[in-house]
């Protein structure tokens, strides 16, 4: 047994180890993506490869990399076997990697001739092959028709960099050099990492550093468990979309709907993820392999449910179980295509698992302050580019733009304006001044964009618009575009909040760029979805904006004067404080003149938004607080009468108490139900083909007309059981 004051003091140690590995290789990282972005992380593993410390970086990359240790373990033990000073290199999506870009090298840690654990990293590469610069091929029939994976290799054997397998590798990439100084870069991280635990083994022992990963495992898994006591036994359901385009397919033809759905079920201190009923897999690209799936759900699981808990994902993984099915969208069978994985089917994963966390918070009043709304997810903005500098050289990267968009709300405030993605919280975008170093564009503008945050008692944040062209070459810039959420937003809100704003993503003359900024016509503007390649020639501009988070509480509730300090900062328009919030301002913006709330005009407006909602005047708050267990921060679970033949109680307003439905009904199907278009609040007036197969569907009380819930589905779909009683 050891002491609870070495505990720490080791546990800090690792914790310092890990992070100075992940700066080593950013700060020896020859490209922007790693030294400027951090897309990458690191991780230090028990002997099984389950991960004990991991960065705060790029969370998905590396939350199952025990699963590419595993592979080594089960297939590499005789043959050719691993030792001290070995290294292995892989980008097998299939395996463990998230999708070909991103490569991963591991190593064994040897104390004494005793395997003490693992180490590793993963960088997203620039380049590593395929038909389309950047790795990525939108519009892939399998991943023969992608960058080809390499299963993991032994590239360091005694310490020593194999040349043969290092050509290999880097062979397939039109960004060799840059490529090379990432492998370099992590394989001093690994070996940064080997000789530092090395150290402390023999300074504590070796017994007492694996004491202390284990114990970390041990506990994680403890109070992960005893959290999830604290929560009542339900069910939760979330559906999110995904849209692609097949090979073969025309312009004309509409993008095909994939989607995602979770069915969440909490029993005791048991979480279940079940996948099983999204739809079949894709031609290509978009699908994500089980790797994706691990990394994204226990990824997200970690970061919605378990603040204030050790950052230990291998602790997680005993607690949550995954339930999917081989040939789906969410989990591929080879040779289905997935390198865009990461930008699509994975960010529904990971969205629908915020979702169902969070209505499962909800029930627990002492577990509010974990709710989150969702923060922005890859739009259309996103995407690689490539082309030839004026030298004829080439470059293909991505700028990482969309890394630009809002954080979700939480009931202690708005979520946080341009802060990029939950679970990648050490990565942002690329500083302007470096894109442009690295890359033959120049940007025309990068500026956070009103009314882009989803409405909510608390905002979400709101998304950034860039604008960019071609600079010092005359050869054309070729984008190869994510294409998701251009059609509907994907960010969502929770407790009655409205979803982010949209992504928007064209290619305009820079003579139209003014008026695309410009307030919308009222009827929008039909753009183009994103064809798999498309130019940025001299005089074009490259127009995308990263989308909003999620809005949380309903945005009538909203206070006035918050609204009014949005508007005075740029974040929400004067007709966005209208439209979303009930809030009228009057005066202008500018000198001499102040914008105010006309209170009395506001006061009218709402009372009308709340009468329109249900199609009468709706009844008042209940006095005296709750009457039953929270079901959510709307809805409350009260106890049957007496006398009634129904035993498990009802389900009520929480806020006027109006009696809704029995307990085991879906309360979904009792409340107003109104589909709205999300065109109307679509950034710069934006509306692409094939939007109108979605709408925002708005949830509420049939007594005081509070919103209860908002979810985007396709018209006419049937009304989801999004929370069910156990």
């Amino acid at each position: 047994m050891i002491d609870e004051i070495t505990f720490e003091v080791l546990r800090h140690r690792l914790d310092a180890i890990n992070d100075d590995a992940a700066l080593v290789l950013a700060r020896l990282s020859g490209s922007q993506l790693a030294a400027e972005a951090r897309d990458l992380n690191t991780v230090i593993m028990a002997p099984d490869g389950r991960v004990v410390c991991c960065g705060r970086y790029v969370l998905a990359q590396v939350v199952s990399m025990h699963l590419v240790v595993r592979d080594i373990l089960e297939n590499y033990s005789d043959n050719p076997g691993f030792g001290p000073g070995d290294q292995f290199i892989t980008n097998d999506p299939y395996i463990g990697t998230l999708h070909q870009p991103d490569v991963v090298v591991v190593a064994p840690i040897f104390v004494d001739g005793r395997l003490m654990g693992w180490c590793g990293s993963t960088a997203h590469q620039p380049d590593v092959g395929g038909p389309n610069p950047g790795g990525i091929t939108y519009d892939a029939r399998s991943i023969f028709d992608e960058a080809v994976p390499m299963p993991p290799v032994r590239i360091v054997e005694g310490g020593r960099l194999r040349r043969d397998i290092e050509r290999e590798y880097l062979i397939r990439s039109r960004t060799a050099e840059l490529n090379r100084l990432d492998l370099l870069g992590q394989v001093v991280a690994n070996r940064s990492v080997v000789e530092q635990v090395t150290g402390l083994c023999a300074q504590y022992g070796a017994g007492t550093v694996g004491a202390v990963l284990d114990r970390l495992l041990e506990r994680t898994e403890a109070l992960l468990r005893e959290r999830l006591r604290v929560l009542p036994d339900g069910r939760w359901r979330h559906v999110s979309y995904v849209e692609y385009r097949p090979y073969g397919s025309t312009a004309e033809e509409p993008e095909t709907v994939y989607a995602v759905r979770l069915t969440m079920t909490k029993r005791d201190d048991d979480l279940e993820l079940d996948f099983t009923d999204s739809d079949p897999q894709a031609p290509g690209a978009i699908n994500a392999a089980y790797p994706a799936l691990a990394n994204f759900a226990i990824g997200s699981v970690l970061i919605y449910l378990c603040g204030g808990l050790p950052w230990v994902p291998g602790g997680v993984w005993p607690v949550v179980r995954i339930l999917s099915r081989e040939g789906t969208v969410v989990h591929a069978r080879w040779p289905a295509g997935v390198a865009m994985s990461t930008a699509a089917t994975c960010q529904a994963i990971r969205v629908s698992v915020n979702a169902c966390v969070v209505r499962m918070l909800e029930v627990a009043e002492e577990l509010a302050p974990l709710v989150m709304a969702s923060c922005q997810a890859a739009g259309g903005g996103g995407g690689t580019v490539h082309g030839l500098r004026a030298d004829g050289s080439a470059y293909a990267t991505m700028t990482l733009d969309e890394i630009s968009g809002g954080g979700g709300a939480t009931w202690a405030g708005d979520g946080a304006d341009s802060s990029g993605y939950t679970t990648s919280p050490g990565a942002s975008c690329v500083n302007v001044e470096v894109n442009e170093a690295y890359l033959p564009l120049l940007y025309e503008r990068r500026a956070e964009l009103a009314d882009t945050g989803g409405p909510g008692r608390h905002r979400g944040g709101v998304g950034t618009l860039h604008a960019l062209t071609t600079h010092g070459t005359e050869t054309p810039m070729t984008m190869m575009s994510f294409g998701q959420g251009l059609q509907h937003p994907l960010a969502t809100g929770v407790c009655g909040g409205g979803f982010g704003g949209q992504s928007v993503i064209a290619v305009l003359p820079r003579a139209d760029l003014p008026v695309m900024e410009g307030p919308p016509p009222e009827e929008g503007r039909l753009l183009p979805m994103p064809a798999a390649r498309f130019p940025i020639g001299a005089g074009d501009v490259l127009v995308s904006v990263s989308q909003g988070g999620g809005g949380l509480g309903d945005p009538i509730e909203r206070e006035p004067s918050a609204v009014l300090d949005d508007v005075r900062n740029g974040l929400v328009s004067p007709d966005g404080a209208r439209r979303d919030y009930g809030v009228v301002i009057v005066g202008d913006l500018g000198e001499p003149a102040e914008p105010r709330v006309d209170e009395a005009a506001t006061a009218r407006l709402r009372d009308e938004r709340r009468r329109d909602r249900i199609g009468r005047s709706p009844v008042p708050p209940a006095a005296g607080g709750r009457r039953g267990r929270r079901l959510s921060a709307a809805l409350d679970l009260v106890p049957a009468a007496e006398g009634s033949q129904e035993r498990d109680g009802a389900v009520a307003c929480a806020r006027c108490a109006t009696a809704l439905c029995a307990a085991r009904e879906n309360v979904y199907e009792h409340l107003v139900v109104r589909d709205e278009s999300p065109a109307g609040r679509s950034p710069l007036g934006a509306l692409y083909p094939g939007g109108e197969r979605f709408v925002l569907r708005h949830f509420h009380c049939p007594g005081c007309a509070a919103q209860i819930d908002v979810q985007v589905c396709r018209a006419g779909d049937p009304v989801l059981a999004a929370v069910e009683v156990l």
